[in-house]
């Protein structure tokens, strides 16, 4: 599956489906302008044995780990984390500029059409 660029809220969000080390599964890449650079801001790799995210994958890169006993459903729970909490997650990965530029509602209402791409994307990687 070709990566889809949905741009909303002053961001993009790059989905594709990755595999990775043995492991597979959608990913979310949250990108932003840093200095007039396009830079890699969050990731969200639903994979299907070891669901994580990063916080500037290409800087700290801390790594969060998602529990499935806690959080069963990691393809839900990534886009709602961005609906949720995408201005707090920018800053925490050190974007606070970035992050205080975010418009939460468009990135809100985008997140019905990354649901949509996630879906297509497992579908076609099924499929293959």
């Amino acid at each position: 599956m070709a990566e889809v660029t949905i741009s909303a809220g002053g961001l993009d969000f790059k989905i594709e489906y990755r595999t990775f080390g043995g492991d597979r599964g959608a990913a979310i890449r949250v990108f932003g302008d840093v200095d007039g650079t396009d830079t890699q801001l969050l990731r969200f790799d639903c994979f299907d044995n070891a669901p994580h995210d990063h916080y500037a994958p290409d800087g700290m890169n801390a790594h969060h780990h998602m529990d499935r006993a806690v959080t069963p459903d990691v393809v839900a729970y990534s886009p709602a984390q961005i609906r949720d909490n995408t201005k707090a997650m920018v800053k925490a990965a050190g974007y606070p500029e970035v992050a205080a530029a975010v418009d939460s509602e468009a990135v809100a209402n985008s997140v019905g059409a990354m649901r949509a791409e996630i879906e297509k994307a497992t579908a076609e990687a099924a499929a293959a």
